[in-house]
Protein backbone atom coordinates (compact mmCIF):
# COMPACT_ATOMS: atom_id res chain seq x y z
CA UNK A 1 0.00 0.00 0.00
CA UNK A 2 1.43 3.59 -1.01
CA UNK A 3 2.03 6.36 1.12
CA UNK A 4 -0.02 8.45 -0.77
CA UNK A 5 -3.08 5.84 -0.89
CA UNK A 6 -2.83 5.20 3.07
CA UNK A 7 -2.85 9.57 3.64
CA UNK A 8 -5.79 9.38 1.51
CA UNK A 9 -7.50 7.21 3.26
CA UNK A 10 -6.90 8.92 6.58
CA UNK A 11 -8.29 12.00 5.55
CA UNK A 12 -11.25 10.14 3.67
CA UNK A 13 -11.66 8.72 7.53
CA UNK A 14 -11.31 12.21 9.19
CA UNK A 15 -13.68 13.90 6.88
CA UNK A 16 -16.09 11.52 7.26
CA UNK A 17 -16.52 11.58 10.71
CA UNK A 18 -16.74 15.71 10.21
CA UNK A 19 -19.75 14.66 7.61
CA UNK A 20 -21.40 12.29 10.24
CA UNK A 21 -21.09 15.10 13.08
CA UNK A 22 -22.54 17.17 11.21
CA UNK A 23 -25.89 15.22 10.68
CA UNK A 24 -26.08 14.30 13.92
CA UNK A 25 -25.95 17.99 14.73
CA UNK A 26 -28.95 18.59 12.49
CA UNK A 27 -30.99 16.18 13.71
CA UNK A 28 -30.68 17.41 17.56
CA UNK A 29 -31.55 20.92 16.29
CA UNK A 30 -27.59 22.78 16.79
CA UNK A 31 -28.13 26.30 14.93
CA UNK A 32 -26.80 26.85 11.51
CA UNK A 33 -24.06 29.62 12.65
CA UNK A 34 -22.42 27.32 14.92
CA UNK A 35 -22.15 24.03 12.63
CA UNK A 36 -20.80 26.75 10.29
CA UNK A 37 -18.08 27.70 12.70
CA UNK A 38 -17.53 23.82 13.34
CA UNK A 39 -16.74 23.01 9.45
CA UNK A 40 -14.88 25.83 9.58
CA UNK A 41 -12.07 25.10 12.38
CA UNK A 42 -12.79 21.26 11.47
CA UNK A 43 -11.61 21.78 7.71
CA UNK A 44 -8.32 23.83 9.46
CA UNK A 45 -7.85 20.66 11.46
CA UNK A 46 -7.66 18.81 8.43
CA UNK A 47 -5.43 21.01 6.69
CA UNK A 48 -2.87 20.74 9.69
CA UNK A 49 -2.86 17.10 9.45
CA UNK A 50 -2.48 16.80 5.92
CA UNK A 51 0.19 19.54 6.00
CA UNK A 52 2.19 17.62 9.21
CA UNK A 53 1.80 14.50 7.05
CA UNK A 54 3.66 15.94 3.97
CA UNK A 55 6.07 17.96 5.83
CA UNK A 56 7.34 15.71 8.38
CA UNK A 57 8.07 12.02 7.96
CA UNK A 58 7.02 10.80 11.36
CA UNK A 59 3.01 10.45 12.51
CA UNK A 60 4.11 12.13 16.14
CA UNK A 61 5.76 15.38 14.65
CA UNK A 62 5.46 19.21 16.04
CA UNK A 63 2.27 19.66 14.15
CA UNK A 64 -0.31 16.38 14.11
CA UNK A 65 0.40 16.96 18.12
CA UNK A 66 -1.37 20.03 17.67
CA UNK A 67 -3.93 18.83 15.38
CA UNK A 68 -6.34 16.89 17.83
CA UNK A 69 -6.36 20.21 20.32
CA UNK A 70 -7.95 21.75 16.59
CA UNK A 71 -10.49 19.06 16.54
CA UNK A 72 -11.61 19.49 20.24
CA UNK A 73 -11.51 23.89 19.28
CA UNK A 74 -14.11 22.55 16.37
CA UNK A 75 -16.20 21.28 18.94
CA UNK A 76 -16.65 23.86 21.17
CA UNK A 77 -18.05 25.69 18.95
CA UNK A 78 -21.49 23.47 19.21
CA UNK A 79 -23.13 24.88 21.98
CA UNK A 80 -24.71 21.91 23.39
CA UNK A 81 -24.82 23.36 27.27
CA UNK A 82 -26.44 25.79 28.79
CA UNK A 83 -23.71 27.30 30.21
CA UNK A 84 -21.61 27.78 26.90
CA UNK A 85 -21.58 31.15 25.28
CA UNK A 86 -20.56 32.46 21.50
CA UNK A 87 -17.25 34.12 21.60
CA UNK A 88 -16.66 37.31 21.37
CA UNK A 89 -14.09 38.78 18.79
CA UNK A 90 -11.34 38.69 20.89
CA UNK A 91 -11.36 35.36 22.19
CA UNK A 92 -11.66 34.79 18.22
CA UNK A 93 -8.02 37.00 18.15
CA UNK A 94 -6.49 35.08 20.99
CA UNK A 95 -7.63 31.68 19.04
CA UNK A 96 -6.61 32.47 15.66
CA UNK A 97 -3.07 34.13 16.39
CA UNK A 98 -2.57 30.99 18.77
CA UNK A 99 -3.02 28.75 15.75
CA UNK A 100 -1.46 30.49 13.19
CA UNK A 101 1.86 31.20 15.15
CA UNK A 102 2.21 28.06 16.47
CA UNK A 103 1.68 26.03 13.25
CA UNK A 104 3.75 28.48 11.51
CA UNK A 105 6.68 28.28 14.25
CA UNK A 106 6.02 24.69 14.36
CA UNK A 107 6.40 23.69 10.87
CA UNK A 108 10.19 25.74 10.11
CA UNK A 109 13.58 23.74 10.68
CA UNK A 110 16.01 24.91 13.50
CA UNK A 111 19.12 23.84 14.40
CA UNK A 112 19.39 20.78 16.55
CA UNK A 113 21.90 20.67 18.90
CA UNK A 114 21.18 21.27 22.61
CA UNK A 115 22.50 23.69 24.37
CA UNK A 116 25.82 22.03 26.87
CA UNK A 117 25.00 23.09 30.45
CA UNK A 118 26.22 20.46 32.73
CA UNK A 119 29.05 17.74 31.96
CA UNK A 120 27.99 14.04 34.05
CA UNK A 121 30.28 11.25 33.03
CA UNK A 122 28.25 7.89 33.59
CA UNK A 123 29.49 7.15 36.70
CA UNK A 124 27.68 10.38 38.25
CA UNK A 125 25.17 9.86 36.04
CA UNK A 126 24.32 6.52 37.59
CA UNK A 127 24.96 7.76 41.45
CA UNK A 128 22.49 10.73 40.77
CA UNK A 129 19.70 8.73 39.00
CA UNK A 130 19.84 6.22 42.06
CA UNK A 131 19.78 9.28 44.68
CA UNK A 132 16.52 10.54 42.68
CA UNK A 133 14.94 7.22 43.41
CA UNK A 134 15.93 6.60 46.95
CA UNK A 135 14.29 10.30 48.10
CA UNK A 136 11.37 9.43 45.71
CA UNK A 137 11.04 6.07 47.54
CA UNK A 138 11.94 7.75 51.31
CA UNK A 139 9.22 10.20 50.60
CA UNK A 140 6.59 7.63 49.78
CA UNK A 141 7.44 5.99 52.61
CA UNK A 142 6.84 9.05 54.54
CA UNK A 143 3.42 10.43 53.06
CA UNK A 144 2.27 7.02 53.72
CA UNK A 145 2.89 7.04 57.39
CA UNK A 146 1.24 10.93 57.55
CA UNK A 147 -1.79 9.09 55.50
CA UNK A 148 -1.85 6.30 57.88
CA UNK A 149 -2.22 3.65 55.15
CA UNK A 150 -0.83 2.58 51.37
CA UNK A 151 -3.36 4.36 48.66
CA UNK A 152 -3.25 1.38 46.42
CA UNK A 153 -4.92 -0.97 49.27
CA UNK A 154 -7.77 1.43 49.52
CA UNK A 155 -7.96 2.45 46.04
CA UNK A 156 -11.90 2.04 45.88
CA UNK A 157 -11.90 4.32 48.47
CA UNK A 158 -14.02 7.59 46.68
CA UNK A 159 -12.37 9.76 49.22
CA UNK A 160 -8.86 8.81 48.99
CA UNK A 161 -8.07 11.68 46.57
CA UNK A 162 -9.01 14.17 49.06
CA UNK A 163 -7.54 12.32 52.14
CA UNK A 164 -4.16 12.23 50.50
CA UNK A 165 -3.74 15.67 48.52
CA UNK A 166 -4.33 17.41 51.98
CA UNK A 167 -1.13 15.78 53.48
CA UNK A 168 1.88 15.76 50.91
CA UNK A 169 4.82 17.32 51.85
CA UNK A 170 5.83 20.30 50.85
CA UNK A 171 9.37 20.10 48.59
CA UNK A 172 9.98 16.58 48.98
CA UNK A 173 6.83 15.81 47.09
CA UNK A 174 8.29 17.22 44.16
CA UNK A 175 10.18 13.75 44.15
CA UNK A 176 7.22 11.73 44.07
CA UNK A 177 6.36 14.73 41.13
CA UNK A 178 9.55 13.71 39.43
CA UNK A 179 8.97 9.77 39.69
CA UNK A 180 6.57 9.95 36.23
CA UNK A 181 9.94 10.76 34.21
CA UNK A 182 12.17 8.09 36.16
CA UNK A 183 10.89 4.66 34.47
CA UNK A 184 11.80 6.39 30.82
CA UNK A 185 15.27 7.80 32.38
CA UNK A 186 15.80 4.38 33.87
CA UNK A 187 15.04 2.69 30.18
CA UNK A 188 17.14 5.44 28.36
CA UNK A 189 20.40 4.23 30.47
CA UNK A 190 19.27 0.47 30.52
CA UNK A 191 19.58 1.31 26.51
CA UNK A 192 22.97 3.15 26.66
CA UNK A 193 24.47 0.64 28.94
CA UNK A 194 24.48 2.95 31.80
CA UNK A 195 23.10 0.49 34.44
CA UNK A 196 22.40 -3.65 34.01
CA UNK A 197 18.85 -4.94 33.02
CA UNK A 198 18.57 -6.46 36.68
CA UNK A 199 18.82 -2.78 38.12
CA UNK A 200 16.61 -1.48 35.05
CA UNK A 201 13.76 -3.81 36.26
CA UNK A 202 14.25 -3.68 40.16
CA UNK A 203 14.38 0.72 40.27
CA UNK A 204 11.41 0.51 37.13
CA UNK A 205 9.03 -1.80 39.66
CA UNK A 206 9.61 0.60 42.31
CA UNK A 207 8.43 3.64 40.20
CA UNK A 208 5.65 2.41 39.00
CA UNK A 209 4.51 0.86 42.19
CA UNK A 210 4.57 4.01 43.47
CA UNK A 211 2.96 5.76 40.81
CA UNK A 212 -0.22 3.66 41.41
CA UNK A 213 -0.66 5.18 44.36
CA UNK A 214 -1.23 8.79 43.44
CA UNK A 215 -4.62 9.67 41.90
CA UNK A 216 -2.44 12.32 39.66
CA UNK A 217 -3.93 11.62 35.66
CA UNK A 218 -1.37 14.59 35.07
CA UNK A 219 1.45 12.67 36.23
CA UNK A 220 0.16 8.93 34.84
CA UNK A 221 -0.11 10.73 31.37
CA UNK A 222 3.13 12.21 31.68
CA UNK A 223 4.40 8.84 32.78
CA UNK A 224 3.02 6.74 29.63
CA UNK A 225 4.22 9.30 27.70
CA UNK A 226 7.73 9.74 28.17
CA UNK A 227 7.99 5.84 28.56
CA UNK A 228 6.14 5.59 24.70
CA UNK A 229 8.45 8.10 23.39
CA UNK A 230 11.39 6.45 24.99
CA UNK A 231 10.73 3.20 23.37
CA UNK A 232 9.43 4.43 20.14
CA UNK A 233 13.05 6.03 19.99
CA UNK A 234 14.66 2.70 20.70
CA UNK A 235 12.36 0.60 18.87
CA UNK A 236 9.74 -0.32 15.44
CA UNK A 237 6.60 1.43 16.02
CA UNK A 238 4.36 -0.76 15.76
CA UNK A 239 0.62 0.64 15.35
CA UNK A 240 -1.14 -2.08 17.38
CA UNK A 241 1.19 -0.75 20.51
CA UNK A 242 0.42 2.14 19.63
CA UNK A 243 -3.56 1.42 19.59
CA UNK A 244 -2.87 0.32 23.20
CA UNK A 245 -1.13 2.62 24.14
CA UNK A 246 -3.90 4.92 23.29
CA UNK A 247 -6.76 2.56 25.18
CA UNK A 248 -4.75 2.59 28.37
CA UNK A 249 -4.27 6.72 28.17
CA UNK A 250 -7.85 6.80 28.23
CA UNK A 251 -8.73 4.19 30.55
CA UNK A 252 -6.41 5.96 32.92
CA UNK A 253 -8.13 9.04 32.12
CA UNK A 254 -11.14 8.42 33.16
CA UNK A 255 -10.41 6.18 35.43
CA UNK A 256 -8.69 8.15 37.86
CA UNK A 257 -11.17 10.44 37.44
CA UNK A 258 -13.90 7.99 38.19
CA UNK A 259 -12.23 7.40 41.56
CA UNK A 260 -11.94 11.50 42.60
CA UNK A 261 -15.91 10.95 42.33
CA UNK A 262 -18.21 9.52 44.21
CA UNK A 263 -19.10 6.04 42.80
CA UNK A 264 -22.31 5.21 44.57
CA UNK A 265 -24.32 7.82 41.99
CA UNK A 266 -28.13 6.66 42.09
CA UNK A 267 -28.67 7.89 38.41
CA UNK A 268 -27.03 7.07 34.91
CA UNK A 269 -23.89 8.05 33.63
CA UNK A 270 -25.29 9.50 30.98
CA UNK A 271 -27.88 11.71 33.52
CA UNK A 272 -24.77 12.67 35.57
CA UNK A 273 -22.53 14.16 32.83
CA UNK A 274 -25.58 16.15 31.46
CA UNK A 275 -26.19 17.69 34.81
CA UNK A 276 -22.65 18.31 35.62
CA UNK A 277 -22.13 19.70 31.80
CA UNK A 278 -25.17 21.74 32.09
CA UNK A 279 -27.02 19.87 29.24
CA UNK A 280 -30.80 20.10 29.21
CA UNK A 281 -31.12 18.20 25.63
CA UNK A 282 -31.96 14.91 26.70
CA UNK A 283 -30.56 14.02 23.30
CA UNK A 284 -27.10 14.45 23.97
CA UNK A 285 -25.42 11.57 24.32
CA UNK A 286 -23.13 10.26 27.61
CA UNK A 287 -20.38 10.48 25.07
CA UNK A 288 -20.73 14.14 24.19
CA UNK A 289 -22.04 15.33 27.42
CA UNK A 290 -18.19 14.08 28.38
CA UNK A 291 -16.79 16.30 25.92
CA UNK A 292 -18.47 18.96 26.68
CA UNK A 293 -17.88 19.06 30.94
CA UNK A 294 -14.22 18.16 29.92
CA UNK A 295 -13.55 20.14 26.77
CA UNK A 296 -16.07 22.54 25.08
CA UNK A 297 -16.67 24.34 28.43
CA UNK A 298 -13.14 25.21 28.58
CA UNK A 299 -13.60 27.74 26.38
CA UNK A 300 -16.46 29.52 26.98
CA UNK A 301 -14.30 29.73 30.81
CA UNK A 302 -10.88 31.28 28.34
CA UNK A 303 -14.00 34.02 26.62
CA UNK A 304 -15.54 34.76 30.14
CA UNK A 305 -11.68 35.37 31.33
CA UNK A 306 -10.79 37.39 28.62
CA UNK A 307 -13.91 39.74 28.82
CA UNK A 308 -13.17 40.03 32.58
CA UNK A 309 -9.30 40.79 31.93
CA UNK A 310 -10.32 43.47 29.56
CA UNK A 311 -13.35 44.72 31.43
CA UNK A 312 -10.74 45.62 34.55
CA UNK A 313 -7.43 46.01 31.92
CA UNK A 314 -5.69 43.51 33.66
CA UNK A 315 -2.21 42.33 32.80
CA UNK A 316 0.02 40.00 35.16
CA UNK A 317 3.36 40.57 33.84
CA UNK A 318 4.88 37.54 33.67
CA UNK A 319 3.11 35.87 37.23
CA UNK A 320 1.16 33.55 35.17
CA UNK A 321 4.10 32.16 32.48
CA UNK A 322 6.76 32.19 35.05
CA UNK A 323 4.13 30.47 37.73
CA UNK A 324 7.01 27.74 39.12
CA UNK A 325 9.83 30.57 39.77
CA UNK A 326 7.28 32.27 42.01
CA UNK A 327 5.52 29.34 43.52
CA UNK A 328 9.28 28.08 44.33
CA UNK A 329 10.35 31.29 46.31
CA UNK A 330 6.49 31.26 48.13
CA UNK A 331 5.96 35.09 46.19
CA UNK A 332 2.37 34.32 46.17
CA UNK A 333 1.93 32.66 49.80
CA UNK A 334 3.65 35.60 51.35
CA UNK A 335 1.77 37.94 49.21
CA UNK A 336 4.64 39.36 47.46
CA UNK A 337 2.52 38.77 44.46
CA UNK A 338 -1.17 38.07 43.92
CA UNK A 339 -3.75 36.59 41.18
CA UNK A 340 -7.21 37.96 41.51
CA UNK A 341 -9.31 34.60 41.96
CA UNK A 342 -11.82 34.93 38.92
CA UNK A 343 -8.41 35.13 36.77
CA UNK A 344 -7.08 32.02 38.47
CA UNK A 345 -6.25 30.01 34.91
CA UNK A 346 -5.55 27.05 37.09
CA UNK A 347 -8.76 26.81 39.17
CA UNK A 348 -11.23 27.60 36.16
CA UNK A 349 -9.67 25.76 33.68
CA UNK A 350 -10.18 28.14 30.32
CA UNK A 351 -7.30 26.26 28.61
CA UNK A 352 -3.97 27.29 27.27
CA UNK A 353 -4.46 29.96 25.68
CA UNK A 354 -5.63 32.17 28.86
CA UNK A 355 -2.23 32.24 30.15
CA UNK A 356 -0.07 34.18 27.87
CA UNK A 357 -2.77 36.83 27.27
CA UNK A 358 -3.31 37.56 31.10
CA UNK A 359 0.56 37.99 31.25
CA UNK A 360 1.36 40.25 28.18
CA UNK A 361 -2.08 40.95 25.83
CA UNK A 362 -2.32 40.06 22.29
CA UNK A 363 1.25 40.06 21.89
CA UNK A 364 1.90 37.92 24.87
CA UNK A 365 -0.70 35.62 22.75
CA UNK A 366 1.75 35.76 19.27
CA UNK A 367 5.02 35.71 21.41
CA UNK A 368 4.61 32.88 23.68
CA UNK A 369 2.62 30.89 21.13
CA UNK A 370 5.55 31.27 18.59
CA UNK A 371 8.13 29.83 21.18
CA UNK A 372 6.14 27.21 21.81
CA UNK A 373 5.89 25.76 18.57
CA UNK A 374 9.74 26.96 18.19
CA UNK A 375 10.44 24.43 21.08
CA UNK A 376 8.01 21.53 19.55
CA UNK A 377 10.55 21.84 16.38
CA UNK A 378 13.88 22.25 17.85
CA UNK A 379 12.92 19.29 20.45
CA UNK A 380 11.44 16.95 17.37
CA UNK A 381 14.50 18.21 15.75
CA UNK A 382 16.74 16.56 18.54
CA UNK A 383 14.84 13.74 18.96
CA UNK A 384 15.13 12.71 14.96
CA UNK A 385 19.09 13.28 15.51
CA UNK A 386 20.67 10.70 18.02
CA UNK A 387 19.85 13.07 21.11
CA UNK A 388 18.18 11.18 23.92
CA UNK A 389 17.81 14.03 25.92
CA UNK A 390 15.17 14.94 23.48
CA UNK A 391 13.24 11.75 24.66
CA UNK A 392 11.84 13.48 27.64
CA UNK A 393 11.88 17.28 26.08
CA UNK A 394 9.67 16.40 22.88
CA UNK A 395 7.45 13.73 25.46
CA UNK A 396 6.68 17.33 27.86
CA UNK A 397 5.51 18.93 24.78
CA UNK A 398 3.17 16.70 24.02
CA UNK A 399 1.84 16.42 27.44
CA UNK A 400 1.62 20.44 27.30
CA UNK A 401 -0.15 20.62 23.92
CA UNK A 402 -2.57 17.03 24.23
CA UNK A 403 -3.54 18.96 28.36
CA UNK A 404 -3.89 22.14 26.63
CA UNK A 405 -7.54 21.52 26.34
CA UNK A 406 -7.45 22.44 30.01
CA UNK A 407 -4.52 24.56 31.44
CA UNK A 408 -1.12 25.91 30.35
CA UNK A 409 1.19 22.88 31.74
CA UNK A 410 4.21 25.13 30.22
CA UNK A 411 4.27 27.10 33.02
CA UNK A 412 3.69 24.07 36.07
CA UNK A 413 6.37 22.97 38.49
CA UNK A 414 5.69 19.46 37.09
CA UNK A 415 7.32 20.80 33.50
CA UNK A 416 10.20 22.57 35.00
CA UNK A 417 11.38 20.43 36.89
CA UNK A 418 11.50 17.92 34.12
CA UNK A 419 13.79 19.59 32.01
CA UNK A 420 16.13 21.01 34.40
CA UNK A 421 16.30 17.54 35.88
CA UNK A 422 16.50 15.62 32.46
CA UNK A 423 19.29 18.15 31.37
CA UNK A 424 21.07 17.03 34.10
CA UNK A 425 20.95 12.87 33.65
CA UNK A 426 20.77 12.92 30.31
CA UNK A 427 22.50 15.99 28.39
CA UNK A 428 24.96 15.33 26.70
CA UNK A 429 24.39 11.59 25.29
CA UNK A 430 25.13 11.16 21.70
CA UNK A 431 22.92 7.71 21.01
CA UNK A 432 24.31 5.16 18.15
CA UNK A 433 21.61 2.87 19.48
CA UNK A 434 17.88 3.96 18.38
CA UNK A 435 15.88 2.66 15.77
CA UNK A 436 14.37 6.19 14.09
Amino acid sequence: MTANFKLFREIFFIVLIGVLLVVRFVNIDVENEQIKLFVFYYSIAIGAYLFSKIRFTNAINPISIFVPFLFLLSYSFIRLSDQQVPYSWKTFSIINISIFSYLFFASLHYDYKPIKIFKFNNSLRRKFIFFICIMTYLTFVLECYLFGFVPIFNILNSSLYLETNDKLIPFLHYFIVLNSFIPAWLYIYYKEKIISKKVFRILLLGSIFILLNYLSRQVHLLFILSFFISYLYYNKLNMKSLFRIVVVVILVFFGVGYLKTDSEMTISASEYFRILAGVSNDQVSLFEAVFVEYSSKRFSVLDAMVNLSDKINYLGYGIYTFRPFLSFFLFEKIGVVQRIPELNSEVRVGTFLIDPYLDFGIIGVFIINSFYGYLSARYYNQFKENRPEAIIKFSIIIFCVFMGMFINYYNSMLIWLGFIFNKMLIGGLKSENKFI
